[in-house]
């Protein structure tokens, strides 16, 4: 699910209950994003705190509020090479490119469709689809059961076919 309009808002003035409700909304996705890049769960969530605590500092460059997932997406992979230049651990960001299929056209395809997924169904969609991971290696990453990740994979795509065909 995504947060509403109003709690977009409420983010973007600073409610705290709005922060709040986008931060637990949110906070799987971006640390799913941040993960894809840094291994050390410890660094991890240096990454996403330092990641959170910028898109609250800019959360007034926010122009349309149909589009926070994207930001803190963007947010969250932007901190993450960040970390990994400072770190020496990233040689150019060509080769992460690469290695997470940024030029490819089936991820031009998942970030065309993104908008119309919520959290669960973009993490569990980028696991499958995009890293190839196993179904166990998916319940134990997600924590969700098999079946029920199988049958959410299995609903976006009837669903994408019947919107986008």
């Amino acid at each position: 699910m995504s947060v509403s309009k109003k709690t977009v808002l409420g983010f973007i003035n600073g409610n705290q209950e709005a922060i709040s409700k986008v931060y637990f909304e949110y906070k799987n996705l971006m640390y799913f994003v941040i993960a894809n890049y840094i291994t050390s769960q410890n660094d991890a969530d240096d990454v996403f705190s330092e990641a959170f605590t910028k898109a609250l500092e800019n959360k007034s460059k926010i122009k349309d509020t149909n589009n926070l997932k994207s930001y803190l997406c963007s947010i969250a992979k932007n901190e993450a090479i960040n970390y990994l230049k400072k770190e020496k651990q990233i040689i150019a960001l060509d080769t992460i490119d690469e290695m997470y299929g940024e030029d490819d056209l089936h991820n031009a395809l998942l970030n065309d469709i993104e908008p119309l997924l919520s959290n669960k169904e973009t993490i569990i969609v980028y696991y499958r689809a995009v890293f190839d991971y196993s179904w166990s290696e998916i319940v134990e990453l997600t924590g969700i059961p098999e079946s029920t990740a199988r049958r959410i994979y299995t609903n976006v795509k009837e669903r994408l076919r019947k919107d986008l065909l």
